[in-house]
């Protein structure tokens, strides 16, 4: 609850005008093409130019603590295969955290007790399903949010963002116009066509009960905006598996945010002089799951890493939320009232 109240105030703050970018601030900012030609893949050469080497297939088994130090990180292939050990001067640790917990052992949790507390930090499911139309449905020049999906279903037209790409030309076989992506969020709760929560469903299951909720939250009103003859294929999350099955895993989860979570996240810079953490749990700023957060984390990593190298390097910048000044009285009186264990002001019930 904690992390949606803050990304409804940086809304609200964008909508009047408020916040860091100033009055002509976009309040809802997608990507311009799809994620891996706007970002990923432009990226990844970035940082090959820069001398940086990918290993793919690996997985990261543990880091390896000895002497008050990182010495090395034990991988495998992706399969078990046979072990060996990185080794570097510096670590730095951007797995997400259900991936990271697994590949700290009792030495390097005993050297800094903050990564023992990533134990209660807490992940759930939300997946992302993309239907492929043959005929452009934008809907929204946004996102949209089915308020009343009982599985909290949320999606976004994507063609009508990509200026640079001609959609069918570029995608597919060419009967494709349009892919509305959309997200599952609430993986606990019957749906509408089966009665099933969506852990039990099988994954033709999750689909189809997926788009019954976005037909019925936006086929109203008397106006028909998705018709199951429009929809050409669709494309469902491959890290979800065992659907309809005793013992549905997702292996890429969400970090959530119950109360008390950020006393239990971590600072990028740990007690282990070479050993760094970068990731959206880790605590920076901004307490929600996002790339803003994640991204922050990294500079904030880069800089403790900059500091232990004595490194004379530029810093990254770091900024904090915006806080408008108008609001900053009431929060301290807020404050006063929780320490004298009376109301908050606006609470009326």
């Amino acid at each position: 609850m904690v992390g949606r109240i803050i990304v409804e105030a940086l809304l609200l703050w964008g909508l009047l005008g408020r916040g860091m970018d100033g009055p002509d601030a976009d309040v809802d900012r997608v990507l311009n093409a799809p994620t891996s030609e706007a970002w990923i893949d432009p990226w990844v050469t970035h940082l090959r130019a820069l001398g940086v080497e990918f290993v793919t297939g690996t997985q990261a088994r543990e880091v390896v603590y000895e002497s008050g130090r990182v010495t090395g990180v034990r991988v495998s292939d992706r399969d078990g295969g046979a072990v060996r050990t990185i080794t570097a001067d510096h670590y730095v640790s951007a797995l997400p955290v259900e991936h990271a917990r697994p590949t700290w052992g009792p030495a390097l949790r005993a050297a800094d007790p903050q990564l023992a507390r990533c134990d209660a930090l807490e992940t759930d499911w939300m997946v992302g399903i993309m239907f492929y139309l043959r005929t452009p449905t934008p809907v929204v020049h946004g996102h949209i949010n089915c308020l009343d999906s009982p599985w909290s279903v949320t999606a976004i037209g994507q063609a009508q963002f990509w200026d640079g790409r001609d959609f069918p030309a570029d995608y597919g076989d060419g009967r494709a116009r349009d892919c509305l992506s959309a997200i599952i969020s609430e993986w606990d709760k019957p749906g509408i066509l089966y009665g099933k929560t969506a852990r039990e469903c099988t994954r033709e299951e999750v689909v189809a009960e997926c788009w019954a909720q976005l037909k019925d939250a936006l086929n109203d009103s008397g106006k028909t905006t998705l018709t199951d003859d429009d929809r050409l294929g669709w494309f469902m999350d491959p890290a979800v598996t065992g659907l309809g099955g005793p013992d549905p895993q997702n292996r890429e989860q969400l970090l959530i945010h119950p109360t008390g979570t950020l006393y239990n996240r971590p600072t990028a810079r740990t007690a282990v002089p070479n050993f760094f953490l970068a990731g959206d749990y880790v605590r920076t700023d901004v307490d929600l799951a996002t790339m803003e957060g994640a991204n922050e984390s990294a500079r904030l990593a880069v800089n403790a890493l900059l500091d232990a190298d004595n490194s004379d390097a530029e810093r990254c910048e770091i900024k904090e939320l915006y806080r408008p000044p108008e609001m900053e009285p009431l929060k301290r009186v807020d404050e006063t009232r929780y320490r004298l264990g009376l109301p908050n002001t606006f609470d009326l019930g």
